[in-house]
């Protein structure tokens, strides 16, 4: 059964225009000195890649959809780095900022993408629309991937997660032994 309940629509101007701000002194310097935002969380956001920022603004649409409040929480993961998108970053920049990025860009970015985003292009789903959105998985799974549509099916029953989760700890490991063998270091 799969089980997701709502799913939240990102635009790609709301991740390009936030990594902008998360990754300029610029738009950092806005964050800090004229939203107010603790200096300890701005220097964190630098790290999100444009799937993670996607994730929370998904995140923060679904609290505000659910009517959340700060007695709650929603717990989303940063999929990836911001420096994985230095070059996007560096044509954005190029093509809309030539004159240079400034506080009034960061506003603006901020302003739409940020504090006054709302829950447009949020779905609550029933069945009908969870399968169906399952069902998008199969071109890439199983057209581009190579996975077997047996494999792919297997991805709705709830046991195939939980057997997922049991193989965490080796993944760490081997995580961790990759890490010391290419003078990886996190942190």
């Amino acid at each position: 059964v799969v089980n997701t309940d709502l799913v939240a629509a990102v635009s790609d101007q709301a991740t390009d225009g936030l990594n902008l701000v998360f990754n300029t002194e610029v738009g950092r310097a806005f964050l800090r000195e004229q939203m107010g935002v603790d200096p300890a969380i701005v220097e964190n956001l630098r790290h999100l890649g444009l799937s993670s920022i996607a994730n929370m603004l998904g995140a923060i649409k679904t609290a505000q959809k659910l009517n959340l409040t700060a007695q709650d929480v929603v717990i989303s993961v940063a999929t990836d780095g911001a420096e994985l998108y230095t070059s996007e970053k560096e044509k954005l920049l190029a093509q809309s900022y030539p004159a240079g990025f400034d506080d009034t860009h960061a506003a603006k970015i901020t302003a739409r993408h940020l504090a006054g985003m709302g829950t447009e292009h949020i779905e609550e789903l029933d069945d009908v629309s969870r399968n169906r959105i399952f069902n998008l998985g199969y071109y890439t799974w199983v057209e581009q991937q190579g996975v077997s549509a047996e494999d792919f099916e297997a991805r709705r029953s709830p046991e195939f997660w939980q057997e997922l989760h049991q193989m965490s700890s080796d993944w760490d490991g081997m995580i961790e032994e990759f890490n010391k063998r290419t003078g990886v270091t996190i942190g």
